[in-house]
């Protein structure tokens, strides 16, 4: 009688556990059908319509913001500007504690051109500057 009963109990935890799985499945079900409905394109004319709304104001928006963007960075924008003179002001470049990198002075990405240590711009970084 005990073996029945476990045996009976064993399928009540598998039938729950089955029933646990459905249930999951259809709220996961549910919750694709609500963003589908909400974020789907639109079907027929509509969809046309909208479709080729975007496509135009891609191509006469978007392709000549990014053009003037590129001709901006790389034609009119000065690429080697002059450095300021070293100042040392007590609040910059404190250093509490050393980089885990070379000599503990330069950060990671380090331009000896345009950035000063804490006693000032290192020797001979002047000829870095290509103008």
């Amino acid at each position: 009688s005990s073996g029945i009963n476990a045996e009976y109990g064993d399928s009540k935890n598998k039938m729950a556990s089955k029933m646990t799985s459905l249930r999951a499945l259809k709220q996961i079900n549910t919750g694709i059908q609500v963003c589908r409905r909400s974020f789907g394109h639109a079907k027929g004319p509509e969809g046309l319509k909208s479709m080729k709304r975007w496509k135009m104001a891609f191509l006469f928006a978007g392709v000549p913001s990014v053009g003037f963007l590129f001709y901006n960075a790389f034609a009119l924008e000065d690429h080697h500007k002059p450095r300021d003179e070293f100042v040392p002001y007590p609040h910059l470049r404190i250093r509490t504690k050393a980089f885990p990198w070379g000599d503990g002075q330069k950060s990671l990405f380090h331009n000896s051109y345009y950035n000063a240590l804490p006693e000032g711009y290192e020797e001979g970084s002047e000829e870095l500057n290509h103008h």
